[in-house]
């Protein structure tokens, strides 16, 4: 049994946490700014005064053993406890929480940073620092405490909570339409459309849905993110088919037109990934509450 002369200490419990987080003892180095040699010397110390293994060892890479599930949300727990209870101390009267998040760039871009001061004035001791990302969430970065992303709707994502479903409406410039205006269906096929990279079929299934049979004259320039397809639209480049979300703002300040009102609903849908081990962290809660309330919809749940 442990006592308290030979308990673990700080430094093999968080080189744990950046091996279970990066699933990967070089990746956790490089976190640590350490060397790969002493990742592991401080995990086989670690398990030793523990007396079992808490990663398995594959030749295709590492697994946390049963034990090492059953340990890495306790002690996670306890050094954000360590870390806030010392900030406490240090700040007295002038605590901040750092809440560091990974979203997509749109999802930055064009919805949390002009939103973030509502989020401030709710929670005014805690700071957020915004890092961009795209695609699954397939292992907890230990960089990030929580994450967004807009992917194929799925209930098979683990750690995620659907955010809401994908809604695209399309829009042009006031002054696109000023020269060609769309008053019915058929005006549309007159129009450049702007071509997503990354989901090159956007068009096809807008036509489809719309039940329009036209071929299609794509922009020159196509993009990879919707905030650049955006600033193409708003330059008057063509028609784009963004999130409704992201330019309802700018559709009420007459900054673009939704021609005809018209919309589709898409198979993708935006989530928010937390591991269960960090949902009992605070500032994770309260960020989780307020984007979900913010940003949810009926149609979501």
């Amino acid at each position: 049994m442990l006592n308290d002369t030979n308990l673990p200490s700080i430094k093999a419990l968080r080189t744990f946490v950046a091996v279970a987080d990066n699933m990967s003892f070089s990746k956790a180095a490089q976190a640590l700014f350490v060397s790969q040699g002493a990742v592991s010397k401080n995990i086989s110390t670690l398990e030793k005064q523990l007396g079992q293994p808490l990663f398995n060892r594959r030749l295709n890479g590492i697994e946390l053993t049963s034990a090492g599930e059953q340990y890495l949300p306790k002690i996670v727990e306890a050094l954000e406890i360590i870390q806030y209870t010392t900030e406490s101390l240090v700040l007295i009267d002038q605590v901040e929480e750092v809440l560091s998040l990974n979203v997509t760039p749109s999802f930055a871009s064009l919805w949390l940073i002009p939103k973030i001061e509502q989020f401030y004035e709710l929670n005014n001791n805690i700071r957020v620092r915004i890092k961009t990302g795209d695609g699954i969430i397939k292992k907890t970065n230990g960089e990030s405490d929580i994450a967004v992303r807009c992917l194929a709707a799925s209930t098979h994502y683990e750690n995620a909570t659907l955010l809401r479903k994908e809604k695209l409406v399309l829009v042009a410039s006031p002054k696109l339409l000023e020269k060609s205006p769309i008053t019915t269906l058929e005006d549309i096929q007159h129009h450049a459309s702007i071509f997503h990279i990354t989901r090159p079929q956007l068009w096809e299934q807008f036509k489809k849905q719309q039940g329009l049979i036209y071929n299609s004259i794509y922009s020159c320039t196509g993009f990879e993110h919707f905030y650049m397809s955006l600033e193409a639209a708003k330059g008057g480049l063509g028609l784009a088919l963004l999130p409704d979300f992201m330019v309802n703002t700018l559709i009420e300040n007459n900054e673009l037109v939704n021609p005809l009102n018209m919309s589709m609903e898409t198979n993708y849908a935006y989530y928010v990934f937390v591991p269960s081990y960090r949902l009992s962290s605070r500032k994770i809660y309260e960020f989780k509450k307020w984007v979900t309330e913010s940003l949810g919809d009926d149609s979501a749940q």
